[in-house]
């Protein structure tokens, strides 16, 4: 299970929301960018974080998976203020880079976790900005991850974006590849010797298009291959519409690792880009040939929403089967016509998309803000937002799907905002989080994937707890 957190200017989605889901908070929550679907490891251990007791940092503890509860005689060890974590492939060693406050992305350091010993060793490696994501090479031996450069109006604190490696033997970093510093990483991963990272360029003036771009780097070269999806946007666009003339826009990437792809879909156009990693090229975007016609879909858009307090925004999420021959798309469309706040929630319905010529194959009206396939394709997970009345973002609920048939087979209520955490190596269980809408108690569940059953919970104080690895 691979988790990131982060706060500040410098963060991986930078000023673009995340599908209101984060809330303003000392200890800011959680934003993901993972493979096509929730990731699961082979470690036996299980990291709980959450809020220490001064309510200012976080803290990690092993705990027991079955029940949640902490594994006796393990000192608890500190994460930090946030921090961006990803274990590695024997699944023995947890690396993380902390930071000791959200104010500004300085002082962080990387630091190993010996997940057998539960021991912590910080290393030469110190950051002043921030880093999204971390990658273990596949022998476990290299450490990789992409230095993005300053945000408008930052300081100069990152002079040298790129691609960068850490050695854990000699225990050095090295700059892997350049990349421009203004660009913006949305998402990565890494497949075999190539790391492919999509994001787009930040600053400049603000027009109606700002089209995706795909960046492939080279490890053992360093060479870096440029593609730009023109007609996919990403960032903060034109939008005359919204009360301050701009819209935050967020393609869903679908990692397809087994046979080296990536599927970027447009946020708010039924448009896929499809870029082959092994040879840097780009297919399309191609439209999806829709099921229905014309007027249906614009009867969805323009169905009753719901009330929201947010910034204009559209974003989506996706993932792709096992046997990469499907692809799932969901998300929300956000409205904002005036500086008051007070917004229009649209849903944006659950696609299936055969992979093979982007025809839809399958839809059903249910919107979800994070979305896992399980390890055999035969079911989907959604978490989806029931839009009660006055309460828009506090009344989540996980979904179980019939991914075949695109049928409801089971929900568990929530409680609050949440998040899938990832699955069980069996993918018998997954693990979700739900924070209470007044911050002061998260919810993190232990649940059997076969009908949603609640296997073990564990409250915990404030509004953060995650989980590291899965047995």
């Amino acid at each position: 299970m691979v988790t990131k957190h982060h706060s500040g200017p410098g963060v991986l989605l930078g000023a673009a929301l995340v599908l209101a889901l984060a809330a303003c908070a000392s200890v800011p929550p959680a934003t993901q960018n993972r493979p096509s679907s929730a990731p699961s490891v082979t470690s036996s251990a299980l990291v709980l974080v959450d809020v220490d007791g001064s309510g200012m940092g976080l803290r990690g503890r092993l705990v027991d998976p079955r029940t949640l509860s902490d594994v006796a005689g393990k000192p608890v060890l500190s994460f930090g203020h946030n921090y961006t974590a990803v274990i590695a492939p024997d699944g023995r060693t947890l690396a993380a880079a902390l930071w000791p406050g959200g104010s500004a992305n300085r002082g962080g350091v990387l630091h190993l976790f010996d997940l057998v010993t539960w021991t912590d060793r910080a290393t030469a490696v110190t950051f002043d900005d921030h880093v999204s994501q971390l990658f273990f090479a596949p022998d476990g031996r290299q450490l990789y991850w992409v230095r993005p450069g300053p945000m408008a109006g930052e300081p100069m604190m990152n002079p040298d974006p790129g691609v960068y490696r850490y050695d854990l033997a000699s225990d050095s970093q090295s700059r892997v590849a350049e990349l421009p510093a203004a660009f913006l990483p949305l998402s990565a991963a890494l497949a075999g010797e190539r790391l492919a990272i999509v994001g787009w360029t930040t600053g400049g003036k603000i027009g109606p298009s700002r089209n995706t771009e795909v960046y492939v780097v080279d490890l053992r070269g360093g060479t870096v291959v440029k593609r730009e999806l023109g007609g996919v946007r990403a960032g903060q666009v034109q939008d005359l519409a919204a009360f301050d003339d701009v819209r935050n826009v967020m393609p869903a990437v679908a990692w397809d690792l087994p046979r080296g792809r990536a599927f970027v879909v447009d946020a708010e156009q039924d448009r896929v880009a499809i870029v082959d990693l092994a040879s840097a090229t780009v297919r399309g975007p191609t439209a999806i040939r829709p099921r229905r016609s014309l007027v249906d879909r614009i009867l969805d858009l323009i169905s009753t929403p719901a009330a929201a307090k947010a910034q204009a925004s559209t974003q989506r999420v996706a993932v792709v089967s096992a046997d990469g021959r499907r692809l799932y798309v969901s998300g929300l469309r956000i409205d904002l016509p005036s500086a008051d706040r007070q917004g229009n929630v649209t849903p944006l319905d659950l696609l299936a998309i055969d992979t093979m010529d982007l025809a839809e194959i399958g839809r059903m009206d249910v919107a979800g803000t994070d979305i896992a396939l399980t390890h055999d394709g035969q079911r989907l997970l959604i978490l989806t937002n029931r839009f009660p009345t006055g309460q828009p973002w506090t009344d989540y609920e996980l979904r179980l799907i019939d991914a075949q048939r695109l049928t409801s087979l089971a929900s568990l209520p929530l409680e609050g905002r949440g998040r899938i955490l990832g699955l069980s190596a069996d993918g018998d269980v997954v693990y979700v989080n739900a924070m209470r809408d007044d911050w002061a108690l998260t919810i993190v569940r232990r649940v059997r994937v076969a009908d949603l059953a609640v296997l073990g919970r564990r409250e915990l104080e404030r509004h953060f707890g995650e989980l590291l690895g899965s047995p």
